[in-house]
């Protein structure tokens, strides 16, 4: 039996972004649906039931779809800049990894995801938020991808599922660590997460 998990949804969220200069003249929403769309048609032409063998197959086109830099930067707080620009890209190496893996070890290829995208709203400074309803092995759950745009496009950098950020969520992980031990602890946790 099956059973619901909204990291399931965020991983949908995840793949959720942009395509190269054409996406600038897309609204988020329709950004969005062809993000969604070019994911699950990865997970359709090669299923697998092994959580990493997806999470190699969909990694490509996350990276092309999702800012992990902006994640990361946003997952570690306070944090980040405490890391020189060795570890600010081994952070987001490691973070990203994390979460594609966390995601896809919950996600089912054979079950059905339906998203429905309703209007963006306006968060300023380029960035917005478009609300949608996730329906998932027949539970529904709330989800707001907030988008910020760039030279690549609209592009997700953080997913509230049921009111939570992915992105508060970690931070609240991290911080607690990084006040024990520093960076360095920091980073390792994360590799440990990976092990």
């Amino acid at each position: 039996m099956n059973k619901f998990s909204p990291a399931l949804i965020t991983l949908v969220v995840l793949c959720t972004t942009p395509i190269a200069n054409a996406a600038t003249v897309e609204s988020p929403e329709a950004t969005l649906n062809r993000g969604l769309a070019e994911v699950l048609s990865v997970v359709k032409a090669h299923p697998t039931n092994n959580a990493n063998e997806l999470a190699r197959r969909v990694r490509p086109t996350l990276e092309k779809f999702f800012n992990f830099e902006s994640l990361t930067r946003k997952a570690l707080g306070a944090g980040w800049r405490d890391l020189n620009k060795e570890q600010q890209t081994q952070a987001v190496k490691l973070f990203s990894e994390i979460i594609i893996r966390s995601y896809t070890s919950k996600f089912d290829p054979n079950s059905q995801v339906d998203i429905q995208f309703a209007r963006s709203q306006d968060l300023g400074d380029g960035r917005k938020e478009v609300p949608a309803a996730a329906k998932y092995q027949g539970k529904v759950v709330a989800v707001s991808y907030r988008v910020e745009t760039g030279q690549e496009g609209w592009r997700v950098y953080d997913v509230i599922v049921e009111g939570v950020s992915l992105a508060a969520n970690y931070r609240a992980q991290f911080d607690s660590i990084r006040q024990k031990g520093g960076s360095e602890a920091l980073l390792k946790s994360m590799e440990d997460k990976l092990r």
